[in-house]
């Protein structure tokens, strides 16, 4: 049948049922209607809402004890703020690069390295790493040979060895001496509850631009000064915030939580060293597999209801109702769900919680990335990572996907970038045309003529603009500005009522990463496997 007469079939159809509706009595249409109208309704012990890395691995652990779950997503993917797309378009059937976290280390069993050697603190990113193993999920070292690039509006473009951290440029002095004295200060934060340290109070009335005005050299100079360039560079591309949105027991908390700052802007042996296999989304489709029915996608939960000793989410057309509840997204997402009684009416604490989520914005970050033939870069002895005071993009890395011989003759080549804090608000308000032209721009700035050869031209360009996503608000995490750790920071893990809190956000250990994500799922399972 061609399409013309299908469509008048279907019309026809459509038409004689319509007819049929109308011809039933009116008790037996409101019925029908009412029916229609009927949420779905299931129950478990225990109900998750959020299928990324904390929801997926609280989900699995409390399956695996032999609890009934449900997981409820409000995308129709799992994997939260980890996103894999696939190089087919592009012309490489099988490549896979990701838009959303991707990076894991440092590693289990690698030695702990840090600019100034006393400083150096174990701390691999241990949960994610072994359960991607225990999902036959390996990992690959970022490409790191060659020299790193730097560029400075005072001194131009520079190369310098990669084992070699901080280059040398007019913001050297003060980011050696920044990276020695917030390692130190981090010590005295406990993660577990940052607003209890001896100085939380000073440290949380001040932002990380007040740090910088007091303490680098010369004072006072704006945080984009060519001076303090490096540390400027450092907030933004480890919160994708500027150093005025953070307050300075946030910086110090989050350093802590990664061991040392070196554990958080280093590739070798730091949180770039590796990545996986297949993409870092493939842990939590691998885990969602294993899960089968229990999760539900395309379902957001709009109310968290307590009653007669359970707690019920519902959303549009479904209710479960459960003993227990976990919440493992975003803060400022959890502050979107109707909660009935309120959370303050539950928890008795004033609305500390409720006002907490009101407090953690989200970054802003826009992941962009461009495919070429092969990785050019390193015909020149370069290994694709360079800094910059000067953006949209001011930080890249070689994202050559798996596998990777790590020569010049890889096919394909990528080169990642970013466009973070005032950037990426920025640009996130101009047409894709145009930031495809400016990273171009940045590219070839960093790398030479040969970053203006994107194969397929605009269309071998890849970005991902995570502030406009409904459903995570932001990358890479929730950000504490001034005052909220010491006001609010104690609601921030506490359960309440039926409900437990978990997410990246929440995590002592890595706080703002995949390994955090996991640990926070692990946690919140036990919790709930407690009251069980």
């Amino acid at each position: 049948m061609t399409n013309d007469g299908l469509t008048r079939r279907t019309l026809i159809a459509g038409a004689g049922a319509a007819a049929a509706g109308a011809a039933l009595p009116d008790s037996a249409q409101a019925a029908r209607h009412r029916k229609a109208r009927r949420p779905k309704k299931d129950s478990a012990d225990v109900v998750v809402i959020g299928a990324g890395l904390a929801g997926l691995t609280a989900a699995t652990q409390i399956a695996h004890a032999g609890r009934s779950v449900i997981l409820l997503e409000a995308r129709n993917r799992v994997g939260g703020r980890t996103l894999n797309h696939d190089l087919t378009p592009q012309g490489f059937p099988g490549r896979v690069i990701e838009v959303g976290g991707q990076w894991v280390g440092p590693l289990p069993g690698e030695p702990a390295t840090a600019s100034v050697p006393t400083q150096a603190v174990y701390w691999p990113q241990a949960e994610v790493y072994q359960l991607a193993r225990s999902l036959g999920i390996g990992t690959y070292k970022t490409y790191n040979a060659g020299d790193y690039v730097d560029y400075s509006t005072v001194t131009g473009r520079t190369t310098y060895a990669s084992s070699t951290r901080i280059p040398t440029d007019p913001g050297t002095a003060n980011a050696g001496y920044g990276l020695y004295q917030l390692n130190e200060m981090a010590k005295q934060v406990p993660t577990d509850a940052p607003y209890t340290a001896a100085s939380a109070a000073l440290w949380d009335s001040m932002t990380f631009e007040t740090w910088m005005r007091q303490n680098l050299q010369p004072a006072n100079q704006a945080p984009g000064a060519s001076t303090n360039s490096l540390i400027n560079l450092a907030v933004e591309s480890v919160f994708a915030a500027e150093p005025r949105d953070l307050s300075l027991l946030h910086v110090l908390f989050y350093t802590a939580s990664a061991g040392t700052l070196d554990n958080l802007v280093d590739t070798g042996n730091g949180a770039q060293d590796s990545r996986f296999v297949g993409g870092s989304q493939r842990i939590s489709i691998e885990l969602a597999k294993r899960l089968g029915h229990r999760v539900r996608l395309s379902s957001p939960v709009r109310r968290l209801s307590h009653s007669r000793g359970r707690v019920t989410a519902s959303g549009d057309r479904f209710e479960v109702s459960a003993r227990q509840a976990v919440v493992a997204i975003p803060p400022t997402l959890a502050g979107r769900i109707v909660y009935a009684p309120t959370l303050a009416q539950l928890s008795g604490d004033g609305g500390l919680r409720d006002q907490l989520t009101q407090r953690l914005p989200m970054g802003t970050t826009i992941k962009v990335q461009c495919v070429y033939d092969r990785p050019f870069w390193r015909d020149d002895g370069l290994a694709g990572q360079a800094t910059s005071d000067t953006g949209p993009v001011k930080i890249t890395f070689d994202n050559t996907p798996y596998p990777d011989p790590g020569t010049p003759h890889a096919s394909p080549g990528v080169l990642i970038g970013f466009m973070e804090g005032d950037d990426g608000r920025a640009w996130g308000q101009k047409t894709r045309a145009e930031r495809y032209a400016a990273v171009v721009d940045c590219f070839a700035r960093y790398f030479g003529s040969g970053a203006r050869n994107v194969r397929g031209g605009i269309n071998g360009y890849v970005e991902m603009l995570w502030a406009r996503e409904e459903f995570t608000g932001g990358c890479y995490g929730g950000i504490f500005p001034t005052g909220v750790w010491t006001a609010y920071g104690e609601a921030l893990r506490r359960p309440i009522g039926r409900v437990h809190w978990a997410g990246t956000e929440t995590a002592t250990t890595w706080n703002g990463y995949m390994d955090g994500a996991v640990r926070s799922g692990q946690r919140a399972a036990s919790e709930v496997l407690a009251e069980l």
